[in-house]
């Protein structure tokens, strides 16, 4: 995954108020639907904080990249057959776009995502994660976007160090949320696993931006986490990548 090597100094509070004008909340509103599926697959996270690495999950895209506007297809299996899979992309401003659900099928669990990049995406890389409910289990696959300059949006969250040793402190930083709203927020480990989830586990300021510092642990797996928030009133979530060397 690729993202804006940022220190939350560089979301100040003047960028916060400029992210939550009128014309930045509209192209999140055409943009950013995902209040019910993840709204959906936040509960069950959190109902599942041990949830179990299944090694045989695949997600692998038809081609590596793909213009703006355009329809990417990718194909998952090693689900469990029939059961649910919520879908949801990163962009490289880590905004949060979700798609619809899938069923595995067959007994290999197969799953076959057409997702349609939003005309206006950014270029760069993005990445797409595969969430079976059975399964309990997220699986990211990543694809590049030929689409506007990445220099042309403000990022939407930022942590800083971006890399750094097990047993380091991380800062956070995100914003477009509401003003004072309650959100939750969940580690997700090179493994694919969830290792740790907080439901209402801080609030956003009057600016709408959300602060959150966490020591890695001791013997973290080394390799790419994402940390996800989301608004719980508004439904706007930010992913943040950053590497445990």
């Amino acid at each position: 995954m690729s993202f804006h090597a940022a220190t939350t100094e560089n979301i100040s509070k003047s960028s916060a108020s400029s992210m939550i004008c009128e014309e930045d909340q509209h192209h999140m509103a055409r943009h950013i639907k995902i209040a019910g599926s993840l709204l959906v697959l936040l509960a069950v996270l959190l109902a599942l904080p041990n949830a179990a690495l299944a090694a045989s999950l695949t997600l692998t895209p038809e081609q590596p990249s793909v213009a703006a506007g355009q329809v990417i297809n990718i194909n998952g299996s090693g689900f469990t057959r029939g059961e649910q899979v919520a879908i949801w992309a990163t962009a490289p401003d880590q905004t949060v776009i979700s798609g619809d659900f899938e069923f595995a099928q067959g007994d290999q669990g197969l799953i076959d995502i057409g997702f349609r990049v939003p005309n206006d995406a950014l270029g760069g890389r993005w990445s797409l994660t595969a969430y079976g409910f059975s399964s309990k289990t997220p699986v990211i696959t990543t694809f590049e976007v030929q689409g506007r300059d990445p220099a042309t949006a403000t990022p939407q969250a930022t942590v800083a160090p971006t890399s750094a040793a097990p047993g380091s402190e991380f800062a956070f930083a995100a914003l477009g949320y509401r003003d004072g709203e309650k959100v939750s927020y969940w580690f997700t480990g090179p493994d694919n696993v969830i290792h740790a989830a907080y439901p209402e586990g801080d609030s956003a300021n009057s600016d709408g931006r959300v602060d959150l510092s966490w020591r890695a642990p001791a013997d973290a797996i080394r390799g790419t986490w994402v940390l996800t928030i989301q608004g719980l009133r508004s439904g706007i979530a930010r992913g943040i990548p950053f590497d445990i060397r």
